[in-house]
């Protein structure tokens, strides 16, 4: 099993537990920008999954997904178009993460990985192999540090550039790509091991 490419994405179902009204957050008024309405609604998804993917469990997933939004709506007017704003996103979403994970660990609690892996609707056995598939790819993402899983959420699940990810983590280039052939390496590993014992 070889991924040339990025990993699949994981369905989610997000709407019906998230209860975040963006019309309550007035749109930024600047003609260079999409009103931040018309924002949150194309990328909340996006936020979600990297939420997800960085390791934020459901029953933190709402609140996180809210502050991260907060801080969106907040920034919004600085964001100058340098990178791409799926990376900035993510960055906040990377910020807001750390931030919880760090307040879990004060309190001696440990954050652990989702267990509710998204199950499509429709074929039941088309659910039974997307939550199986995920299991993998999560489980995975669980053993890896703090650096490495960033750049395995970025890169190989939602198909950021290389250069995104060393903005991203403060890495070098070449360290990046280094590490995305390793992860990929490692991945494939991973999966070949767990459907051996299967």
């Amino acid at each position: 099993m070889v991924h040339s490419g990025p990993i699949r994405r994981e369905p989610y179902t997000h709407r019906e537990a998230v209860q975040t009204s963006p019309a309550a957050l007035e749109p930024i008024a600047d003609v260079q920008r999409v009103p931040f309405r018309t924002l949150y609604e194309q990328h909340f998804d996006f936020t979600w999954r990297t939420l997800r993917h960085l390791g934020i469990p459901l029953a933190l997933l709402e609140d996180a997904a809210q502050d991260v939004w907060v801080v969106v709506h907040r920034r919004y007017a600085e964001f100058e178009g340098r990178s791409d704003v799926k990376t900035w996103l993510f960055g906040i979403a990377l910020n807001v993460q750390r931030n919880i994970t760090r307040m879990e660990r004060r309190r001696g609690i440990r954050v652990p990985l989702p267990e509710d892996l998204c199950a499509s609707g429709g074929d039941p056995m088309v659910a039974r192999e997307e939550k199986e598939a995920w299991a993998l790819v999560l489980g995975f993402a669980n053993t890896l540090d703090e650096v490495r899983r960033t750049v395995f959420a970025a890169v190989l699940i939602e198909g950021m550039s290389g250069s995104d990810a060393a903005e991203m983590t403060g890495m070098p280039l070449e360290t990046v790509y280094h590490r995305v052939r390793a992860l990929r390496r490692s991945f494939n590993a991973w999966v070949e091991k767990h459907r051996s014992e299967a």
